[in-house]
């Protein structure tokens, strides 16, 4: 049971998402007295909510793979990972796989390489064995991307995919705020602590190094450690440390939108489509719920970028040019799919 009145931990942890409940998780199983607070009023509830949750390995450095798939195993064994009962039930894993298209000098050339040394099991697929799998595919390639107002856009293919890279054991979450909420219940099982509705103002130092925060409310929890994982927040966060300036890579929020569309007539896309990523049009599609397949950008340079000041303040509406850049980009893919006229989708901050 989480004590209101404590004023002093090992780590405070500012963000209670997926990550900051994972972080808790991890720590608490180490024996670290940890709290973690966040301004929303429950685990997940930020920008975790909306996340697409893919789960895959195809990155570009060897950490990055490896840790991707060391998390491959925690995700198809989830329950026991946790070790702990949740009233609201567990997540469930989609274990989907990955398709990766490939182009010459594409993203494949450096994540080949990286498989091998970390241990990923792969297939690669030439295009008539993608074509026998997925024959709901168009194997096309389109040059660099651009966007429907371009007249290149409309350019029948110039060229042909190589195959596909193959994961059989990526996919992805079925609920990610729900993923966030179990690893709550299992930090708190360890003895982890959660404060939520409560907003961090100031980093607190002594001695230069950091001592703790102040919330809102003027109340001082003293900690040796705060880790930040405020996700869009996550910059404010850093300028209150005093830390912003001198960080070599800053973050910042990025208004980003996902978009859905309804599988093409005669395609049970969410029981036989799969996660994919697809750097010719710069999209990856993945199934959603009610056999509809959600769309997201893989941000080409035509593609405006929408960085956002204040957080908390942002338009959160889908607009009607992105929306019709990814579900055509999508079109192209799939020559099957239909275009709806009603446009649905999530935007959020990354």
């Amino acid at each position: 049971m989480n004590d209101q009145s404590r004023k002093s931990y090992d780590a405070i942890i500012v963000g209670a998402g997926v990550i900051g409940s994972a972080i808790a998780f991890e720590l608490a199983k180490k024996g670290w007295e940890t709290l973690n607070v966040d301004k929303l009023p429950a685990s997940g509830y930020g920008s975790t909510s909306n996340s697409c949750a893919i789960v895959r390995a195809h990155y570009s450095t060897f950490d990055g793979v490896a840790m991707a798939y060391e998390g491959f195993s925690y995700w198809k064994d989830w329950s026991n990972y946790l070790d702990c009962k949740d009233e609201r039930g567990h997540a469930i894993y989609m274990q989907s796989g990955t398709v990766l298209f490939m182009l010459e000098g594409g993203h494949h050339e450096k994540v080949l390489p990286l498989f091998d040394q970390v241990g990923v099991p792969y297939e690669i697929l030439s295009n008539d064995e993608l074509r026998e799998r997925y024959p709901f595919y168009e194997h096309g390639t389109h040059g660099e991307p651009c966007r429907p107002e371009d007249d290149r856009f409309w350019d029948e293919p110039e060229g042909e995919l190589i195959g596909a890279l193959y994961t059989p054991d990526s996919g992805y979450v079925s609920d990610p705020q729900l993923a966030s909420h179990n690893l709550q219940r299992a930090a708190e099982a360890k003895g982890g602590e959660f404060r939520f509705n409560v907003e961090v103002v100031d980093i607190r130092q002594a001695n230069d190094r950091v001592a703790g925060v102040t919330l809102a409310d003027g109340t001082q929890i003293d900690a040796p450690v705060v880790v930040n994982v405020a996700g869009p927040h996550s910059f404010v966060i850093n300028k209150m440390a005093g830390v912003y300036e001198s960080m070599n890579i800053k973050t910042k929020a990025l208004r980003h939108e996902v978009h859905h569309v309804p599988s093409p007539a005669g395609l049970d896309f969410e029981k036989d489509g799969l996660h994919s990523s697809d750097s010719d049009l710069a999209i990856y599609v993945r199934p959603e719920s009610g056999n509809n397949i959600l769309i997201g950008s893989e941000d080409p340079a035509c593609d405006p970028q929408v960085w956002v000041d204040d957080p908390d303040d942002y338009d959160d509406v889908v607009s009607d040019d992105q929306w019709n850049a990814q579900v055509l980009r999508l079109a192209r893919r799939v020559p099957s799919l239909g275009v709806p006229s009603d446009k649905k989708g999530i935007v959020d901050l990354y």
